[in-house]
């Protein structure tokens, strides 16, 4: 692994201003979900420090154009911080900007396999996982991190250089922030093995 600190990157940036939607955007947009109507009126209580997964709810964002997130209960203690994600953790609320501590960026490589390849369409098969933070305020400032399976396997920054874990994390719509201990991937013998094919535009450090 490559380690830095975000804040010495060229590509750290503070004074983002980014559109967050409002509370009564979110409640519309999730009533019209029949899934998230359910997981909503079941209430579960969520708490500073817990472990989650977090991830871009396709189906809300599709059917309203509101990006939401899905917060995942942890599936494992360990695994996730070796590319064993909470995807297919029980969704326990939705928020549009989520922050996390200790956070890892996993990627289920087969289902990206076959999304990249044209085989299935789009499933959860990815997330953010870390502890959820509920008391710091709220920032946008760090490095940008995106993932779009057609492109990439594993999340990345602007310079495609893929992304393991990040200290501080803020989550909003397509693109999270990453702040403090920055760890990236430094060649693809230490990565998540690739399965199968489909090209991937990654940056090795």
């Amino acid at each position: 692994m490559i380690v830095i600190d975000a804040a010495t990157s060229a590509r750290y940036l503070e004074g983002r201003k980014l559109t967050v939607p409002p509370q009564h955007c979110v409640d519309e947009a999730l009533s019209k979900d029949a899934v998230a109507r359910r997981i909503t009126k079941q209430g579960a209580l969520i708490k500073d420090g817990d472990l989650v997964g977090v991830r871009l709810n396709l189906n809300v964002l599709k059917s309203t154009g509101v990006a939401v997130h899905s917060i995942h209960r942890a599936t494992n203690t360990l695994g996730y911080k070796a590319n064993k994600g909470f995807w297919n953790g029980k969704v326990l609320a939705y928020a549009p900007v989520v922050q996390l501590r200790h956070a890892y960026f996993n990627v289920q490589q087969s289902a990206r396999e076959r999304i990249a390849a044209g085989t299935a369409y789009k499933s959860p098969h990815a997330c953010i996982d870390g502890e959820l933070d509920l008391v710091s305020e709220r920032r946008t400032d760090g490095i940008e991190v995106r993932f779009n399976p057609k492109d990439v396997r594993f999340f990345v920054d602007l310079d495609n250089r893929a992304v393991a874990y990040a200290e501080e994390v803020t989550i909003i719509g397509h693109r999270c922030y990453a702040r403090g201990e920055i760890w990236y991937y430094q060649s693809i013998e230490e990565a998540p093995a690739q399965v199968g094919d489909a090209a991937c535009a990654v940056n090795w450090c």
